[in-house]
């Protein structure tokens, strides 16, 4: 049986006991005990003061009160055992009362993941079995409970020295006095570390699964076409300032140069494009590799014209194809304009040649160690948070080494841990977007064990914007205190919308309709289970408050006074109020049901499509800014294309222990760019818009056919590193 069947048999089991406590609270509640919940007991936890209900976007508390979602938690309202239960209570109730064959019809209704084949009984258990924990996730909200906060914390530990400096950051804090000093920090076993050399001897134990650095593999071969005759000594300057540092090796035949060269860009992607031709893909990465080699040529004084004519991304590959340039060119010369010795024995000049550049392969480090956080408001236990996230690890992360500690020289509960990243038995720990929405739920689901009332909610249940990093925050800070200092604009609003809480426009906008409905299907689901009072009141309140802001900001139903932030400056609605983004959000939110790139090619086609039909009914001076929304959303899809090529690589490799492929690096040079000569220099009407769209739709039509034959000769490969 898998983890996942694992873990949702122990949610239902865990549903059903909490559920039973619920019904035993009503019995308790109808014979004297008090009203039902959400009006006795609990219902007083939430009106009374010691837990306030949640309140709805824009601060408007389901009482009629202005209560601020801001509003600092008791020490008490956290700790309280009886405002902890009430939460959690109605949590499991939720989940007990989620009805699957509902979910099952709406998912139907909705399309069902059009053009993709029927999911699996186990991949729909999976998605009934995650909307469960979505609904009652939001019921426990708006009864009360803490949002889950777990972090991956950025520049992981890659060596022992850096393991060292982690462990030594975990355990030690400073006192009133500033003075550093010892904190407890727990292992794997539970054993305090509480001398130097037991840290010492752990942190031994904890190397032994690091790995060394990877080395950089990428070569390309380059061919310079001169406009002009040029001397040996202005060659080798100009070849030197077009490749840098780089070790290469170049033979020249006329007013041709051939170069074989060590390069920082990935060669696998440029070998692709090469082998599938540049006609067929819409990469833009050769071309501004050869214009940077061509502009760095001629600023040392030879005009040239660049070519790539082969990439190699593994070692045996590379040192093949520099054993062929060596035996196919004569009077191969090193960088420094020296001849290469043993050019008759390529085999063993080619060897030589490798060996001399190897110490220059530094490539990037392996990542060895992670450093997790687990977060809780102020007030709440620590030793029960400690205790949750002990369980989350032995859990999520049976097998691997760590360390915990408790920081309490800040407001909030936080707990720091250091855990391997590679078991003893060479299993990796992966932390992609499923493993952290794994990992955020398995944490709210320890918390309430011990008595924390904590749920997984979703950023998009809430409509807030997207967090700032630490590099966010320190560049912010100091643009704040030195003036001299510049900061983007981005930065500044990203960094002060999240502390603000302000909500997301744009995601209200779009997603405003299902995120109304997310909440109208927990109200439903909560009024199935029982659950009344505040707790369902405050559900109501959020999802009719989501639905009136974003009619406000698109400027539907009575004006308000958001409704002129929908429109632009001329006083017209903009492209968000067009009734086609309605039509966009079926398959918008089709693109995560997607599981390989070649349902993710064909969704992408159907979200361009519908993005087309949108574009031709909109008025000349919107479309400026909606070509600005579609790159935005092809961006997200590609990151996504991206994320399913990467796994569909490691399955094909066996799971692998490679790296993850950095979202903004695949876009930028693993996944061809969106190219788009489609845009007509002005409108076309009658006769002429019909041609235009009809060769739309067939242009559409014949690249979702060539992406699906590009894809499925990928499938049908078992090395994507392609020779020339």
């Amino acid at each position: 049986m898998k983890r996942e069947d694992l873990d949702d048999d122990k949610s239902l089991t865990g549903a059903r006991r909490e559920a039973g406590e619920f019904q035993a609270m009503k019995s308790y509640e109808r014979t004297g005990g008090g009203g039902r919940l959400g009006q006795g007991q609990a219902g007083s936890m939430v009106s009374g003061g010691r837990n306030p209900p949640r309140s709805s976007p824009g601060g408007t508390g389901v009482a009629g009160s202005s209560v601020s979602s801001r509003a600092p938690k008791s020490a008490a309202a956290a700790s309280s055992p009886k405002a902890a239960s009430a939460p959690i209570m109605v949590y499991g109730a939720t989940l007990a009362g989620f009805r699957p064959e509902e979910e099952e019809e709406d998912w139907k209704r909705r399309g069902g993941g059009r053009g993709a084949s029927r999911p699996s009984g186990t991949g729909r258990a999976a998605r009934v079995a995650y909307q469960a924990r979505a609904v009652a996730a939001r019921a426990g909200y708006a009864a009360g409970a803490q949002p889950a906060v777990f972090k991956v914390m950025p520049n992981p530990p890659s060596t022992k020295e850096a393991a060292a400096r982690l462990l030594n950051y975990i355990g030690k804090r400073e006192d009133e006095k500033g003075e550093k000093h010892d904190i407890e920090i727990f292992d794997e076993d539970g054993q305090v570390l509480a001398t130097g050399g037991a840290r010492k001897a752990f942190l031994e134990t904890f190397c032994e699964t690091f790995e060394p650095p990877l080395e950089n593999t990428n070569f390309i071969e380059v061919r310079f076409d001169l406009a002009g005759e040029v001397t040996d000594a202005a060659l080798s300057v100009a070849l030197n300032k077009a490749f840098g540092s780089k070790p290469f090796i170049y033979a020249q035949d006329g007013q041709t140069v051939e170069v074989y060269a060590h390069t920082d860009e990935r060669a696998g992607p440029l070998a692709r494009v090469l082998a599938g031709g540049r006609e067929n893909s819409r990469s833009k990465g050769l071309d501004k590799i050869e214009a940077r080699l061509s502009e760095a040529m001629g600023a040392a004084g030879v005009v040239a014209q660049a070519e790539i004519t082969a990439a190699v991304s593994r070692e045996p590959k590379a040192k093949y194809f520099l054993q062929k340039f060596i035996r196919t060119h004569s009077q191969v010369r090193h960088a420094n304009g020296e001849p290469v010795p043993g050019v008759k024995n390529s085999t063993k000049a080619a060897a030589s040649v490798y060996e001399q550049w190897r110490p220059q392969f530094s490539g990037r480090e392996r990542r060895n160690a992670y450093h997790l956080l687990f977060s809780a408001r102020a007030g709440t236990d620590a030793n029960a948070v400690m205790a949750a996230a002990r369980a989350v690890l032995e859990e999520r992360a049976p097998g691997y080494k760590f360390v915990l500690a408790h920081h309490n020289d800040t407001k909030h509960v936080h707990i720091h841990a250091m855990v391997q990243a590679r078991s003893a038995d060479g299993e990796r720990l992966k932390f992609y977007k499923p493993d952290l929405v794994a990992w955020r739920e398995t944490f709210a689901e320890k918390a309430r064990e011990n008595g924390i009332a904590m749920v997984a909610t979703r950023r998009m249940d809430h409509a807030m914007t997207r967090p700032f990093t630490k590099e966010h925050a320190g560049a912010y800070s100091r643009a704040q205190s030195d003036p001299r200092y510049q900061v983007s604009a981005r930065t500044i609003e990203r960094v002060e919308a999240k502390r603000q809480r302000r909500l997301d426009g744009q995601s209200l906008v779009v997603n405003g309709d299902a995120i109304a409905a997310a909440w109208q299907k927990t109200v439903t689901t909560m009024r199935t289970a029982g659950v009344v009072g505040q707790a369902l009141t405050a559900a109501e309140s959020i999802g009719n408050n989501f639905l009136r802001f974003r009619r406000d900001r698109t400027g539907e139903g009575q004006p308000g006074p958001a409704a002129g932030r929908g429109a632009d400056q001329s006083g017209q609605k903009s492209f968000l109020s067009h009734p086609g983004m309605r039509e966009l959000n079926a398959p918008i939110g089709d693109l995560n049901m997607a599981q390989t790139p070649l349902e993710m090619r064909r969704q992408m086609a159907r979200v361009n499509e519908a993005l087309d039909n949108m574009r031709e009914t909109l008025p000349p001076a919107h479309q400026g800014q909606f070509e600005q929304y579609r790159d935005e959303v092809n961006d997200k899809m590609h990151d996504r294309l991206a994320r399913l090529q990467f796994e569909r690589q490691q399955q094909r490799r066996g799971g692998g222990s490679g790296e993850p492929i950095p979202e903004r690096e695949a876009r930028g040079r693993d996944l061809p760019t969106r190219d788009d000569p489609r845009e007509p220099e002005q409108p076309r009407t009658g006769t002429e818009q019909e041609k235009v769209r009809a060769k739309q739709k067939d242009a559409n039509k014949q690249k979702t056919q060539q992406a699906e034959e590009q894809d499925r000769k990928t499938q049908r490969s078992n090395d994507n590193d392609y020779e020339r």
